[in-house]
């Protein structure tokens, strides 16, 4: 029914999307207050540290802000407050997750959507070759060189 190179193709194809459906899912919410505070505490960037999180740095204003996280967890805080009490506190630059609305969102998108469309040129280019058949010279063009190279001969 489908040629081996389909087969093939619809292999690779089937392979990209279960990586980018396993890479998007969420292993779920964390099960206890500390498993939140870690995961939130991983969200957001050391104001004074380059590069560090509030999880891993040491700094003083991180220790606090890890203390503030679990004051809020364990007062009954969602993730969402959380997040929006230390924005509003720290800004926006504290927040290390990517928003997914506006420029970012096109950041985000724009790679992606041109990485299928080239894919799908290629494709179209290679299919195109494939079904392009060489043409040989037809019997007028081979009576003309032979006319000629007879003429030249004598």
């Amino acid at each position: 029914m489908f040629s081996k190179r389909t087969c093939i193709w619809l292999c690779l194809l089937a392979a990209a999307l279960s990586a980018l459906v396993v890479s998007t899912q969420v292993d779920g919410p964390p099960r206890t207050n500390q498993d939140r505070v870690r995961a939130l505490a991983e969200d957001f960037a050391c104001p004074t540290c380059d590069g560090q999180s509030v999880a891993e740095s040491n700094a003083v204003i991180a220790l606090e802000i890890r203390r503030d996280i679990q004051r809020r967890v364990d007062g009954g805080d969602s993730d969402a407050q959380v997040t929006n009490a230390l924005i509003s506190a720290y800004g926006e630059s504290i927040d290390l997750r990517p928003s997914s609305g506006g420029i970012v969102g096109l950041i985000w998108t724009v790679p992606v959507v041109l990485m299928v469309f080239g894919f799908a040129a290629l494709f179209a280019v290679f299919r195109r070759w494939r079904t392009i058949e060489l043409v040989g010279p037809s019997a007028s063009d081979v009576l003309l060189v032979e006319e000629l190279r007879k003429g030249k001969s004598t």
